[in-house]
């Protein structure tokens, strides 16, 4: 691969074995979109909610549930940065396979087909691999793109966004039930530098609601999320199940990559190496197996050419 014109276009140039050279297509560089204005979003929205809390008087006056509740202000917020500015788990470019065509050695055909690549980055496809058109990268395991976040959610930032969202829900239900507790004290509240009990407990009111909806959209998200990771499974491939099955010719509610609820935990933690695989394929190198059960279909194959070999 090599810079193109001034435009930002990316080539690749491969020689034969005869000696010849070929320019394959040039691509368009990938312009992501720009992230600062969800996260600014996210930062208002968070100020704007802490806000209503304090100013409706509904802020914890005790000690502990003051500093607990600081606490899960500052882990949300810390986790939001992780799971916003990390990288999500972007392929790798094909730089060896663009070397490996460019090689006279290398036959040009072979070469080419030996590793599929993203029509659009350039990346090399493997298992689970998705192209996300907003970050305009392809991203390994990916789950889906989180607006909230400006950023993919895949498999480095997966577990973090999945936590972030547990804290997200606490810290949402927290509000809201304090800023409830306070709609009735804003009228019993004696301060002489007490706003008048209508401001207090409209903005209780106000907060309340907010955190209600909002909170009842995320336990909604966070339950889908944790039974999508104890079923080995993403966002992607759960909407996709079926168009995908139906390509490799598998069963409507096959999971490839299910392997029970504790390996399943234990991989989308970190504890266990990501086989990369669908699991009747382990134990074989990286090689693609064909299912046992697939493998009578595989026999009676038809002889129209509309036969796709199965997973």
């Amino acid at each position: 691969r090599r810079p193109g014109s001034e435009s930002g276009a990316m080539a690749t140039t491969a020689t034969l074995p005869s000696g010849a050279t070929v320019d394959l297509p040039s691509l368009p560089a990938p312009r992501p979109q720009r992230k600062w204005q969800p996260r600014l979003v996210w930062v208002s929205l968070h100020a704007g909610g802490i806000g209503l809390l304090l100013l409706s008087g509904g802020w914890p006056s005790q000690t502990s549930i003051a500093a607990v509740y600081s606490a899960v202000i500052t882990l949300t917020a810390l986790l939001y940065a992780a799971a916003s500015f990390r990288d999500p788990g972007y392929a790798e470019t094909a730089a060896k396979t663009a070397a490996r065509l460019a090689s006279p050695s290398d036959d040009f055909q072979e070469a080419l087909l030996d590793q599929a690549y993203c029509v659009h980055c350039h990346a090399e496809l493997r298992a689970r691999t998705k192209h996300c058109h907003d970050c305009c990268r392809c991203v390994r395991r990916m789950d889906h793109h989180c607006w909230w976040l400006g950023n993919c959610v895949g498999e480095r930032t997966h577990c973090i966004f999945v936590s972030y969202l547990f804290l997200q829900t606490a810290l949402l239900v927290a509000t809201g039930v304090f800023a409830s507790l306070a709609v009735g004290a804003a009228e019993r509240r004696e301060h002489p530098h007490a706003l008048p009990p209508w401001v207090e407990a409209g903005a209780a009111v106000l907060c309340a609601a907010f955190c209600g909806l909002t909170g009842l959209a995320s336990i909604t998200l966070l339950a889908f999320q944790l039974a999508l990771v104890l079923r080995g499974e993403t966002t992607w491939e759960r909407l996709k199940r079926h168009h995908l099955n139906a390509a490799a010719q598998l069963p409507p509610d096959e999971r490839p990559y299910d392997r029970g609820p504790r390996r399943n935990i234990a991989i989308f933690c970190g504890c266990e190496a990501d086989p990369g695989v669908p699991k009747w394929c382990e134990g074989n190198q990286g090689k693609l197996a064909i299912r046992p059960a697939a493998a009578a279909a595989a026999a009676q194959k038809p002889t129209d050419g509309s036969y796709r070999p199965p997973l």
